[in-house]
């Protein structure tokens, strides 16, 4: 007698609407919610109530799940061409300030991305073309704007990575910071003791926002020169 109900050719309830897309989305909530960790197979499956074997006709293993999720998420900062109304300088500042904000977004995500390059490999055209766009405009030679990028996409990543640990707007490094400085002998860091008292508590208080806009600004005008 046939079982119907485990024939291997009919989709289970739910399984009918299954794609690649409602996968990675789903996979995005979770590692969202609760990092990368938390993600499997068996899980991602739970969480869209099909059987775990449906989820390998579409994505084969839990890295190229993660290699899905970093082209989810990587797709978004693809910029569209603003052409001469906007000069090189602001379109490379939008540019890494997209980038950055693609990673923010997704801190669990971002910490998988960053240590593991080759899960984006299938995306670094898309997001790196706006910053060879707008170094191109600048005028720089080619061995320039290759090192300028990767400089400048070097920067974003460290950046993120201690922007993504903290996980908050602000770092405070006092009081920490003054009372290590303070209790330093008067001829040691003479200089460093001067300024971090003059900023005093408040001064000491870093914003991540303010931090990477003056970071960035630096570099802009290094390559501008």
């Amino acid at each position: 007698m046939v079982n119907v109900g485990n024939r291997s050719g009919r989709p289970r309830a739910g399984e009918e609407r299954l794609s690649r897309e409602a996968i990675l989305l789903a996979a995005l909530r979770i590692v969202d919610a609760e990092g990368i960790d938390a993600l499997t197979m068996r899980r991602l499956a739970a969480t869209l109530k099909v059987n775990p074997m449906s989820l390998y006709h579409h994505l084969p293993n839990k890295a190229a799940v993660l290699a899905g999720l970093a082209e989810l998420v990587f797709a978004e900062l693809e910029l569209p061409d603003p052409g001469d109304s906007v000069p090189w300088d602001e379109q490379l500042k939008d540019a890494a300030r997209a980038y950055r904000n693609g990673l923010r977004a997704h801190p669990n995500l971002a910490l998988q991305v960053l240590s593991d390059p080759a899960a984006v490999s299938n995306v670094v055209v898309v997001t790196m073309e706006p910053f060879y766009r707008a170094l191109d405009r600048a005028g720089l030679a080619p061995r320039q704007i290759f090192e300028a990028a990767n400089t400048l996409i070097d920067f974003i990543h460290g950046f993120s990575l201690g922007e993504t640990s903290v996980r908050g707007e602000t770092f405070e490094l006092a009081p920490d910071l003054l009372a290590q400085v303070r209790a330093l002998p008067e001829d040691k860091a003479p200089t460093l003791t001067r300024i971090v008292n003059e900023l005093g508590p408040d001064g000491l208080a870093y914003d991540f926002d303010s931090g990477f806009e003056s970071g960035l600004s630096t570099l802009v005008a290094g390559f501008a020169r």
